[in-house]
């Protein structure tokens, strides 16, 4: 196959980078100018909510008109600031969780702000907050897809290299080995870096043992390189072989625990581990989520009706009808399932952090 001709890379190169900074242009003019019309949508919303208190029926009549602008301002300037930043900060691990939050803030305000403040009850302070929580809803779910995208590209990463995503110090650069198969937790030598030449007279193959229980190995230990190379018999029998195995008493054995961690082989064995663990989270967390939710909802919902009722109380003191807006966005009886809502984030936050712990454990402390 004959090389291709400088000039045609150049010019892919070329229209690579300028598509790229076409979408990147888009990207800003959605984020920033979408942020600004969201912020004028969002910001008269709360002027309507918070400061037509003590307007006259002729006053709300007006600013009804003109309300649904900004209405729209809000949603679609939010949608689009959600997306431009997405686009631009794409892979960034806090982007996803801060326009999840932002998001919530907003779709939830039909429940916390009439605890803040109460007695908010005429049209358009009511459509202000409804439009309020309605504009939420892109941050939460752009919100969303990218903790979901930043999670899944972390785990294809660490599921299919494993050990390449590491700087190793032992074995870097090191390709798989053909000749053996990459049994799932199997022994150091059942794994594709450890090298046929140095497999057959290894005594902790003849021996059946594991070069990181031995603190050993072809990677890192000059004996058994050197007894490989000389080409001398080992024994097959288990006993006799393991007579053979190196042990090096000038090191640590924190020193030869991470001579470990920097293994080649034994990073393999940790990608095995989190082959294994992965699942295991995302299923019990699952299953928690299903078995526990009846139990895990009401809990939330007494915490809920706890709070309600203590501004309830003392927002409607000397009022036996209460407000209308207040009694629709209630956490009891109300329209929205608040309990399930936050139920639901918990899992998820739940399920990210377990994720995070296993990846520390894993490929940090490599326990």
């Amino acid at each position: 196959m004959g090389r291709r001709d400088p000039n045609e890379l150049r010019v892919n190169n070329y229209l690579n980078e300028a598509v790229t900074n076409f979408f990147d242009s888009i990207g800003k003019v959605l984020c920033y100018g979408g942020g600004a019309i969201a912020a004028i949508g969002i910001l008269m919303l709360l002027y309507h909510f918070f400061g037509s208190g003590n307007a006259d029926q002729a006053q709300i009549l007006a600013a009804l008109k003109y309300q649904d602008y900004f209405r729209q301002m809000a949603l679609w300037g939010f949608l689009a600031a959600s997306i431009g930043t997405a686009w631009l900060f794409w892979g960034e691990e806090v982007c996803g969780p801060i326009l999840l939050i932002v998001g919530l803030l907003l779709a939830l305000m039909t429940w916390w702000v009439p605890m803040v403040a109460p007695n908010q009850a005429n049209q358009l302070q009511a459509n202000a907050l409804q439009y309020l929580a309605a504009s939420g809803y892109p941050g939460v779910i752009v919100g969303f897809i990218l903790i979901i995208a930043d999670v899944v590209t972390r785990m294809r990463m660490r599921l299919k290299e494993g050990a390449k995503a590491e700087q190793m110090k032992y074995g870097k650069g090191m390709r798989e080995e053909r000749d053996t198969r990459n049994v799932f937790f199997g022994k150091c030598w059942q794994l594709p870096y450890c090298r046929k030449f140095v497999r057959e007279r290894c005594p902790i193959y003849h021996a059946k043992r594991t070069c990181w229980k031995e603190r050993v190995g072809c990677m890192c230990e000059e004996g058994v390189i050197k007894t490989a190379m000389e080409g001398g018999p080992i024994s097959k029998d288990l006993l006799a072989a393991s007579k053979f195995i190196p042990k090096n008493h000038t090191l640590s054995a924190a020193a030869k625990a991470e001579r470990c961690r920097q293994c080649v082989i034994y990073n393999e064995h940790q990608k095995h581990k989190y082959q294994l663990f992965m699942p295991i989270a995302f299923i019990s967390i699952v299953a928690i989520y299903i078995v526990m939710r009846p139990v895990l909802a009401d809990s939330i919902q007494v915490a809920l009706s706890g709070i309600d009722k203590i501004y309830t109380n003392a927002a409607l003191a000397g009022n036996a009808n209460g407000s209308e807006a207040a009694k629709a966005t209630s956490v009891d009886g109300g329209a929205i399932a608040y309990n399930e809502i936050i139920l639901f984030v918990l899992a998820l936050v739940a399920l990210a952090y377990a994720i995070k712990l296993i990846e520390y454990l894993v490929w940090k402390l490599k326990i």
